[in-house]
């Protein structure tokens, strides 16, 4: 009787672990708030001249991970970045085609917005747990300047393939854990990076709730992604939540 409930007992355990490890799921919805600095146009403006708007952007991330050999996971992230500001021009400055000259009074709207689609792979799981891949990133953005006179829009839709790599380290029965996450990309002269630095913890371990804290810094040196040429760094704090089934 006592082996016929001892197997009972493993099967059940097995069962709930087999239970676990068919799929899971995480998913972070936060707000960043970056500040901009750098340059952007074909002369290199200084966009502290700008003083862009330090709003907040929005993010999303989900990820969906499963036990079948050599199948990458997928993760799918979408970051809404949309700031403006205004300058009166010390100096000339050309934004794609269009040039506006010495003492205009020009308004710049910058839209960074864009997903990202990443297959992945789980190196390690347990309390440090690393996935590596690579990442499709979309860009459906914009940079507009207009003046009294004069108006430039320059689309930003190229996709950039990125490295991907995500390292998690789980500080034992604490409920808390210090991630570093990041893609990056380097051709033909173009760079771009997206680096992140966080603290969560799981602040209601039965419902699989967390709360994460971090920096995000972005650089976007292009001049060959469709019809922007910028030399740009983004960075900021950011605050998220986190689920995790």
């Amino acid at each position: 009787m006592k082996k016929i409930t001892l197997a009972i007992c493993a099967a059940l355990a097995s069962t709930t672990v087999s239970a676990d490890t068919i799929l899971g799921f995480d998913a972070t919805l936060g707000a960043w708030k970056p500040a901009y600095s750098g340059a952007v146009g074909v002369d290199s403006f200084n966009v502290d001249e700008f003083a862009l708007a330090e709003d907040n952007a929005t993010f999303i991330q989900a990820a969906l991970e499963h036990p079948i050999p050599l199948i990458p996971n997928i993760l799918v992230a979408h970051s809404k970045i949309e700031t403006s500001g205004s300058a009166m021009l010390s100096d000339s400055v050309t934004f794609a085609d269009e040039t506006f000259l010495i003492g205009s009074d020009v308004t710049a709207d910058m839209n960074l917005t864009h997903t990202d689609a990443t297959l992945y792979y789980e190196i390690l799981d347990n309390w440090v747990n690393l996935d590596l891949g690579v990442t499709a990133r979309q860009y459906s953005g914009e940079l507009s300047a207009t003046s009294d006179f004069q108006s430039e829009n320059i689309e930003l839709s190229g996709v950039l393939p990125m490295v991907y790599g995500v390292a998690r380290f789980d500080l034992p029965f604490t409920g808390w854990s210090i991630i570093a996450q990041g893609n990056g990309t380097s051709y033909n002269g173009d760079s771009h990076t997206d680096l992140s630095a966080k603290i969560r913890w799981d602040f209601v371990p039965a419902l699989d709730f967390a709360i994460e804290a971090g920096y995000r810094a972005m650089s976007l040196d292009v001049k060959e992604l469709d019809a922007l040429q910028s030399d740009l760094e983004i960075k900021g704090p950011y605050l998220g939540l986190n689920l995790h089934l």
